[in-house]
């Protein structure tokens, strides 16, 4: 399947997308998405005053597809969105990224950016496919032979370290955002993902990405061991300290 890349614009709209997925429900809806999304009649996971994530079973054939909206609060927050690239295009940019250097992410197929009549950003879309498995939040501690959970905790860690060898963090790395299909990582939400300039700011953030990781463990679930042998685990990156 192609990999090609295409660039739109329409009315307010700008975006790019993946060639392998057009159709025409698919150049419909990057025209007129919040239109369209009604017409389709997507399942709702998710709404609040930021984001709103809906599943699209007929948006590309054969291939479920989820949206997710990003809302702008305010005039404030627009302007923010303007002098730097969108969260849908960060994670566009970014899914792009990780898929080139072989990390598994829910394929992208587009994102949608709104510009508003003062030139400022508006609301931006990003879609993916849909990919199904357990997350590592949920998975991970149900496996009770400990030799098979450390080689999947491994796994994920292997996977987290390539992209900090590279100064890339995620920004977000609760166990949701870590889906384990056939028990293989896959990262999701990449919207906060940051390529850091130099080896100092990279390292501060990822002790963010790793602190974040442990809370999955400590905080609303209470698996001591899995923490202990996460922690153990992330130390022998060389990342941060045990």
């Amino acid at each position: 399947m192609s990999d090609k890349v295409e660039s739109f614009a329409h009315e307010k709209l700008k975006g790019q997308y993946r060639t392998r997925y057009q159709s025409p429900n698919l150049r419909d809806f990057l025209e007129h998405p919040d239109q369209d999304l009604k017409n389709f009649g997507g399942s709702r996971i998710k709404g609040d005053e930021t984001t709103t994530v809906d599943l699209v079973s007929d948006l590309v054939e054969e291939c479920p597809i989820y949206i997710k909206r990003y809302n702008t609060k305010n005039a404030w927050h627009a302007l923010r969105r303007t002098v730097r690239r969108s969260r849908a295009e960060n994670y566009w940019m970014h899914a792009i990224t990780l898929e080139n250097l072989g990390i598994a992410v829910a394929p992208p197929v587009a994102f949608i950016q709104e510009y508003l009549g003062t030139g400022l950003k508006g609301g931006s879309w990003y879609l993916s496919e849909s990919v199904v498995g357990p997350s590592c939040l949920n998975h991970l501690p149900t496996i009770d032979d400990e030799t098979v959970q450390a080689q999947i905790l491994e796994q994920i860690i292997d996977t987290l370290k390539q992209i900090w060898n590279r100064h890339i963090t995620h920004g977000d790395l609760k166990g949701d955002n870590i889906l384990l299909p056939q028990d293989h990582a896959v990262l999701l939400d990449l919207d906060a993902m940051k390529q850091h300039e130099n080896e100092e700011t990279a390292r501060r953030h990822i002790g963010k990405d790793a602190k974040r990781f442990l809370l999955n463990w400590k905080k609303d679930y209470p698996h001591p061991a899995l923490y202990e042998l996460t922690q153990r685990k992330l130390s022998e990156t060389g990342f941060i300290e045990q």
